[in-house]
């Protein structure tokens, strides 16, 4: 059975989240510095936008999602990361396809 686009990118996901957990410490879990090697080598492009690689932000990030307060971030709580960017590269989407309209009618 072939997936789809979307499940394989799903699938992916999941994978890269294991293949970085599984660095230090617990196979299940994300450190800090298992989530900084994650989003930097995965999503550069998100890390420097906007300030992000600055430590503050990630610490912040790393803070926000770890809802349990336990220093790691499990897999539920690895979803409100990718909350943040899906947001962000939502965001991208339009503006690319903004920026692609205006070309073609010349109202840039």
């Amino acid at each position: 059975m072939t997936y789809t686009p979307m499940e394989e990118s799903l699938f992916q996901i999941v994978h890269c989240y294991h293949q970085y957990a599984a660095r230090e410490g617990d196979v299940e879990t994300l450190s800090l510095e298992e989530l900084r090697a994650l989003l930097t080598d995965t999503v550069p492009r998100f890390m420097e936008g906007l300030g992000r690689k600055e430590p503050y932000y990630l610490m912040e990030l790393f803070r926000a999602a770890d809802k349990d307060k336990d220093n790691q971030i499990c897999f539920d709580e690895f979803l409100y990361v990718l909350d943040k960017l899906m947001k962000d590269y939502h965001l991208q989407y339009h503006r690319q396809l903004c920026a692609h309209y205006c070309a073609q009618h010349s109202l840039h």
